[in-house]
């Protein structure tokens, strides 16, 4: 009778701690694909104000909340580079809120280029004086979606 609550008891513990994973790891993805849909949303409407007036102009609010948007998806996929479910839940986010932007065959290269973009960490609203660098690493980030 012991064994059999003793047995009981590991097939408890180790179906709790199934679920557990399983949980944080369907949570992970699920804000990774969040923070990837709101870094492809930023950078289509980044990338659409570039080409229509050839810089990123970020004294206008919208481009700039759509840097610190930028930012923040830089800030944690960098975090998160070595996760490869991150990367991918991060990849598939980006291509379905691009508007076509990026696609399947260029999204890794976009994703790489994201990650070696210096410029972007730390930017928030209180440190605008980086403007410069910062409008320049966008620009050489959307040049490589050139369409």
């Amino acid at each position: 009778m012991k064994r059999l609550g003793l047995l009981l008891m590991c097939f408890a513990t180790l179906a709790l701690t199934s679920c557990s994973t399983i949980q944080s790891a369907a949570s992970s993805d699920t804000v990774a694909s969040a923070t990837g849909k709101s870094c492809g949303t930023a950078v289509q409407s980044l990338y659409r104000s570039y080409k229509s007036t050839g810089t990123v102009d970020l004294t206008n609010t919208a481009n700039l909340n759509n840097a610190i948007a930028l930012a923040t998806a830089y800030t944690n996929l960098k975090n998160n580079r070595s996760n490869s479910t991150y990367r991918k839940a991060f990849t598939s986010g980006l291509i379905a809120s691009s508007a076509g932007l990026i696609t399947s065959s260029n999204a890794t290269a976009f994703v790489d280029k994201l990650l070696s973009t210096t410029g972007l960490h730390n930017l928030n609203t209180q440190n605008i004086s980086q403007t410069a660098a910062t409008a320049s690493a966008i620009m050489t980030l959307l040049n490589t979606l050139k369409q």
